[in-house]
């Protein structure tokens, strides 16, 4: 009788070990669970640390919302190690290769980053999250690839294009309440075919040095203009004073002229006569000149 209440016992300190051990769960710092009852979805607890739940009756799923999630298109990761440069890749032919706006092929490899933001939505709301998700990002991107030229996705615009593959992405996310966050694409490597890998390498070459002379030029042109300027200024100051001095001279004259003339009408006749035999002198330096007078006396007049 002892043995049988001790098993009793033993089966009921059991039971309340596994009901306490499914009434209580730990929640870690950058996670958050969806709490689900009879299946329907009731809550989602986002305190970290130890938390209560029904036994039995509720089901949790835990989401890790700090985590960064990663996809690869046309190529995948077949050793990540701790370092960037000892990873190894192997392509993916069949997802990297594109069509582009001038209707060339480029192989591009692309990487997309991106959060849980809204746990609910991710768990329930779309049907194979993961790879719904793979395939409207690699629609994404050959939409966006395809609206631009080879040249824009090798350098031009890059970054520009990573942009708007970004954009696109979450758009369509948001449009399915996927409850994902895009934080990031990468156009990790973009290449012509290796048929013409060749050629494109001698154009890319060609328009760095277009861009070195491009750039050449323009350094000497910011040396010249300078000096173009500073000549100019001093030609202008020149100019200027020139003028100024000109205007102070016939200042100079105007007023000369105008005390003559204040001269001239306080003695008309005698200026006159005085100006008319200046002039004579003038002209006629050196002649000997002989005036008549009106009662036929002559007399001569020195104009030395």
């Amino acid at each position: 009788m002892k043995a049988k209440k001790g098993i009793i016992g033993i089966v009921i300190v059991l039971f309340l070990v596994v009901l306490l051990s499914q009434s209580f769960y730990t929640i870690n710092t950058g996670q958050e669970v969806v709490i689900q009852r009879f299946g329907k979805y009731i809550g989602t607890e986002t305190q970290p640390g130890i938390n209560f739940k029904l036994p039995f009756i509720d089901t949790r799923t835990v989401v890790d919302v700090n985590r960064i999630y990663r996809m690869e298109f046309g190529f995948s990761t077949v050793n990540n190690t701790s370092t960037s440069t000892d990873m190894q890749y192997e392509d993916d032919f069949t997802t990297s290769k594109m069509l582009t706006g001038d209707e060339n092929i480029a192989i591009v490899e692309t990487i997309v980053q991106y959060q849980i933001k809204d746990p609910a939505n991710y768990v329930f709301k779309v049907n194979d999250i993961q790879g719904t998700l793979r395939t409207v990002a690699e629609s994404a991107i050959r939409r966006v690839i395809a609206s631009h030229t080879l040249d824009e996705a090798l350098t031009e615009n890059k970054s520009g294009i990573q942009s708007e593959i970004m954009q696109d992405l979450q758009s369509i996310c948001d449009k399915y309440d996927s409850g994902v966050k895009i934080v990031g694409v990468q156009l990790q490597d973009v290449n012509p075919p290796q048929e013409v890998d060749k050629d494109f390498r001698d154009v890319a070459g060609a328009r760095e040095d277009k861009n070195a002379y491009i750039n050449e030029a323009n350094a000497h042109k910011n040396e010249i203009i300078p000096l173009a300027r500073g000549e100019e200024a001093s030609l202008i100051n020149e100019a200027k004073a020139y003028a100024t001095k000109r205007v102070e001279d016939a200042k100079a004259q105007v007023t000369a002229y105008q005390q003559l003339y204040e001269q001239y009408k306080n003695g008309t006749d005698v200026t006159r006569t005085r100006m008319y035999l200046e002039t004579m002198q003038e002209v006629l330096k050196g002649v000997e000149i002989y005036i008549m007078e009106d009662n036929g006396n002559m007399k001569l007049l020195q104009m030395q």
